[in-house]
């Protein structure tokens, strides 16, 4: 039984994306439904724009700089009264695990965040113990990263951030007149020259999501993940359609790479992919999935609180059972071409649909719909679900055609274009 005095630490309360302000929601009401106060730290530029609907997910603030390691571990020095602290963005996983070790509280080790958010130093810990993965190098400039394209021939290859915060700033190369463009969008102005190149990793996409439960992991769901070339989400599904033997082969090798990395505690995301060489491990994170995966394991296993078990845990309260897996979900992301969003029709209509979990748009009429094809520039994205997966790609594709997001080009002689879901990709680098 828990405390009536517990209370949780939520390391950033305020989110740009849909999916995560719909995990705080989530989260909120799962820490209070189980008579816990839920304390929300945010900088204080985010507290003064914090909306009152962000205001109302928490008990209490703290004016934190919650994106900084050492200015979370001196205001843990001050020993504030929380049993545990908990993060949904992925800056603010090392800063939650550096207040959680300061204050004596479960949660991952510090350096144990920092190597898995370090791409390079990541995939050396999997390889080193035993896990297949691509040739990588860490590089300063273009000619360094040239110097291993040709080593590595004939391509393709990644080029990307070392701090794997999520998937911005990583790009594909297929020829080396692409390099120097791919090394600009992975080395921010303000930021160390440092990146990644590594080999191409061929196969379908997947995530694992899970979390861990005394120490071991515990898979709760396969997702897969449909990109472009260009390497942009436009669907995550579950269930993921492989088949048992595989399914099963992929959960115990993301529960063997997290305790080779040392994740202890707290919610996963763990990239793969599957190929003729069998599981290959890609980007982890400390963290559920982005882009509403919590919705689609919550959705597929009816009745699980993913945050309510994370909590549980924190706390060394008793284990409520595991529903079992049941349904399909996915989200499907709107693309549309760069300039300015006149209108949207047809989102009425979506949101009343009764397979239509959720929905949200990230540029509202007369905003500027951004040239950049990454995930903050994505316009919109919906989540479906069915009793079961056949017919629900159908359907969100039908779905998504009667969207129309009406785009007026900065070039009078472009044509205005509507959002449908991009012609089906390969799988590619997750």
């Amino acid at each position: 039984m828990i405390d009536p005095d517990t209370t949780l630490l939520l390391m950033g309360i305020t989110a740009t994306t849909p999916w995560d302000r719909d995990q705080i929601r989530r989260l909120s009401a799962q820490t209070r439904s189980r008579g816990i106060t839920l304390v929300g730290a945010d900088t204080p530029a985010h507290l003064r724009s914090a909306t009152a609907e962000e205001l109302a997910q928490v008990d209490d603030v703290v004016a934190l700089d919650v994106h900084n390691p050492e200015a979370c571990r001196a205001w843990a020095a001050t020993e504030p009264p929380v049993d545990g602290v908990l993060a949904i963005g992925e800056r603010a996983v090392l800063p939650a695990a550096v207040v959680a070790r300061e204050l004596g509280l479960e949660g991952n080790d510090p350096d144990v965040v920092r190597c898995v958010r370090t791409r390079d130093l990541c995939r050396q810990r999997l390889r080193d113990a035993g896990f297949p993965q691509p040739y990588s190098a860490v590089c300063e400039d273009v000619a360094g990263a040239e110097h291993f394209l040709r080593e590595t021939l004939p391509g393709p290859w990644i080029v990307a951030p070392r701090d794997g915060l999520d998937g911005a700033g990583v790009s594909r190369v297929d020829r080396l007149d692409q390099l120097p463009g791919a090394v600009h969008g992975a080395t921010a102005p303000d930021a160390a020259p440092y990146f990644l190149v590594e080999t191409f990793v061929p196969g379908d996409a997947f995530s694992a999501e899970g979390v861990m439960l005394d120490g071991e992991a515990h898979v709760l769901a396969l997702t897969r993940r449909t990109v472009t070339d260009e390497l942009l989400t436009t669907a995550r599904s579950q269930p993921a359609g492989l088949d048992a033997a595989t399914a099963e082969r992929a959960g115990e090798t993301v529960a063997e790479a997290l305790d080779a990395l040392g994740v202890t505690h707290g919610l996963f995301h763990v990239g793969f992919w599957v190929n003729g060489s069998g599981i290959v491990v890609g980007d982890v994170h400390c963290r559920a999935g982005g882009e509403f995966v919590h919705a689609l394991v919550e959705q597929t296993r009816p009745g699980l609180e993913l945050y309510g078990m994370l909590v549980d845990d924190l706390l060394d309260c008793e284990r409520r059972p595991l529903p079992a897996p049941a349904g399909a979900a996915r989200a499907d992301f709107l693309l549309a071409p760069p300039g300015r969003l006149r209108a949207v029709h047809g989102w009425d209509e979506l949101l009343r649909h009764p397979n239509v979990l959720t929905a949200g748009l990230g540029v509202a009429p007369g905003g500027a719909v951004a040239a950049e094809r990454d995930a903050v520039g994505r316009p919109g994205v919906f989540v479906t679900c069915a009793a079961a997966p056949d017919g629900l790609e159908g359907l969100a594709g039908r779905l998504a055609r009667q969207i129309v997001l009406d785009v007026e080009d900065d070039d009078p002689g472009a044509e205005d274009g509507n959002a449908a879901p991009a012609p089906e990709p390969e799988p590619e680098h997750a």
